[in-house]
């Protein structure tokens, strides 16, 4: 999966390419001071102001390798006296300090420029994911856990990515040259002490595994958390109106407490890694002191300065080693969240337009409904049962029925927000799966009861996904009965009207969706009872402009209240995803029928007017 993640870095390979080039360079003169450190803390035991000899010059017969280098180092570092190789020393160490510094800031600006923009890359992407869903795809997940996809867990895949990217590269070049330098002292001992790596890499494998399993379930908790949250703003109004307050918090308490005994187990976890690698490698480093120093002391097989440097690149070895261990927790972490993200992306689009799709004509004739049949995603049960209509141009034709009957899954199907099981759906006698989601939508105005606002401007409301201008704004506008209040507004047309239209009453929401739809001028137009939720002040402005908006079109009216309907030239009457009933209002309320039954009781209880 880390792997996976690490594909997002591909179109920034140049950038990548300099980050790497600087962490070499800082590789190679941090290595240098050590080498020369150690080769200074051998000179300056010799006694003072002796001229420092070549390490080569007592010895006879081949120079190895080693040997070699503390030749080069001596004759271009520490010639002369102590005094002169101090000096040198400090010369050396300042240039390739600042050498190293020049180097670790080009690191981090390439690399930290990749990370960002990956992260940016993952947000758009998995934007433009949600986007090409069908609602099938948010209805049968919260909300909040969406949200927490998208902000904590690609966080998370951030974190992962500015924590161990620049040690991912940087660490391994450090442990390579560490340890070439330490076999060209004594491969002996170089071999004894990388026996750690294995011992450390399978610790690291049984840890990273049980890590990765709880970050997985924190993240999945902090969806939890994040729904609550959702919850608590869209339902304050309930929530203080039933003085649940109380609950709500027990709630809220049981779900933070349950996402701290997860985090407090990862912390645990965590927490051992890095003092256990750092035994091991510390013990090791024991072993090594005692097993060089006797051979120091006792047989002389290597010499005092070469263990002493031996010494000091070994330890300087761990901290590399110490740093991918602490690297590995970011990327169980990262791995986990990636884990989540990659699965979302991996669901596939349920509705496509096919290959070879086509633009639908202007809309001339009818819509037609032949043995359609539908079934909600996770549910056994049809919605929709071998449903047979003809909706033809210029019909008002109204939808009724008790609740859950299946009036809104009919209207959703005609756009194409579900695609149906069996039977088809035609419009002027093409399917609408042959026909392209883009064109069908734009031919179709809709109104509904849960007015959608954007936190934008009432302009932008208004001219949603079109491209107008002002003067067809207004028009739209006066046209729905809302020029009137937006002029009162603080900034008239370019007032914010904050989150879900929140600054706005329902009657004023609902004018400015009927706007919206007016300029789009649709030749098939929804309506999902838009008047219900209003007062009947509200109502008469709504209705009013739903009859300007109706003139013309293609109406397709699902109605709670019966009385809206009268004059529809075609109501269907649903029950059980089936039509029981259909025909005009003045036979259907003398059959006898459910349509009768319907209209009596909201007659019975004064809802005529």
């Amino acid at each position: 999966m880390y792997l996976r993640i690490l594909k997002l870095i591909k179109p920034y390979w140049a950038q990548i390419s300099a980050g790497v080039l600087f962490s070499f360079i800082n590789v190679i003169f941090h290595s240098l001071t050590l080498w020369l450190s150690a080769s200074f803390i051998t000179t300056i035991f010799t006694n003072p102001g002796e001229e420092l000899a070549s390490p080569a010059e007592s010895m006879t017969g081949p120079i190895d390798l080693n040997e070699r280098l503390k030749q080069i180092t001596s004759d271009y570092f520490f010639s002369g006296s102590q005094v002169d190789a101090l000096a040198t020393l400090a010369m050396v160490i300042l240039f390739s300090y600042l050498i190293k510094s020049i180097a670790y800031y080009g690191n981090k600006l390439f690399t930290g420029y990749v990370q960002s923009k990956v992260v940016q890359d993952l947000r758009l992407r998995l934007y433009q994911h949600f986007l090409t869903q069908p609602l099938s795809f948010f209805q049968t997940r919260r909300s909040g856990d969406l949200i927490s996809l998208a902000m904590n867990d690609v966080l998370k895949v951030n974190q992962a990515l500015a924590t161990t990217f620049h040690p991912l590269v940087i660490e391994p070049l450090y442990i390579i040259t560490y340890l070439s330098i330490l076999f060209i002292i004594d491969w002996k001992l170089t071999l004894i002490s990388i026996l750690i790596i294995p011992v450390t890499a399978l610790f690291i494998g049984v840890i990273s595994r049980s890590i990765r399993r709880k970050v997985v379930r924190v993240q999945s908790q902090l969806g939890e958390i994040t729904s609550r949250f959702s919850e608590l703003i869209s339902g304050i109004r309930i929530i203080k109106a039933f003085v649940n307050e109380n609950n709500e918090n027990k709630r809220f308490g049981g779900e933070a407490q349950k996402l701290f005994r997860l985090m407090f187990r990862q912390i645990r976890l965590e927490s051992l890694s890095l003092p256990v690698t750092e035994m091991l490698g510390v013990s090791m480093a024991v072993v090594l002191l005692w097993v060089g120093g006797v051979q120091v002391l006792e047989h002389g097989t290597i010499s005092s300065s070469d263990f002493l440097r031996f010494i000091v690149i070994l330890f300087a070895l761990y901290q590399p080693i110490r740093n991918l261990a602490r690297v590995n927790i970011s990327i169980q972490a990262g791995v986990a969240a990636g884990g989540r993200v990659f699965h979302i992306f991996d669901i596939e689009p349920a509705i496509r337009d096919e290959s070879g799709s086509q633009e639908l004509a202007p809309f001339s004739k009818e819509i037609r409904f032949e043995g359609v049949t539908f079934v909600y995603d996770n549910s056994e049960m049809q919605a929709i049962k071998s449903l047979d209509t003809i909706i033809q141009k210029g019909e008002v034709v109204a939808l009724v029925g008790p609740s859950g009957a299946g009036k809104t899954t009919v209207v959703d199907l005609i756009p194409r927000f579900h695609d149906i099981n069996a039977g088809s759906i035609s419009i002027d006698g093409t399917d609408i799966r042959r026909l392209t989601r883009a064109s069908i939508r734009k031919q179709i105005g809709i109104v509904s009861q849960e007015t959608i606002l954007f936190n934008d401007t009432v302009y932008n409301n208004i001219a949603y996904g079109l491209e107008s201008n002002s003067a067809d704004v207004e028009v739209a506008a006066k046209r729905a009965n809302a020029h009137d209040f937006i002029g009162k507004l603080e900034a008239g047309y370019e007032t914010m009207l904050g989150e879900h239209g929140a600054r706005l009453s329902g009657g004023q929401k609902q004018r400015i969706a009927i706007a919206r739809a007016l300029l789009k001028d649709p030749a098939i137009l929804i309506l999902d009872e838009a008047t219900s939720a209003l007062d009947t002040e509200s109502e008469q402005a709504v209705q009013s402009a739903i009859e300007t908006l109706m003139q013309g079109r293609t109406v397709i009216v699902i109605a709670h209240r019966l009385s809206t309907i009268l004059s529809a030239d075609k109501i269907l009457v649903m029950d059980g995803g089936e039509i029981v009933e259909q025909g005009k209002h003045e036979t259907l309320s003398k059959a006898g029928g459910l349509y009768e039954k319907l209209y009596r009781l909201q007659f019975a209880t004064g809802e005529q007017s």
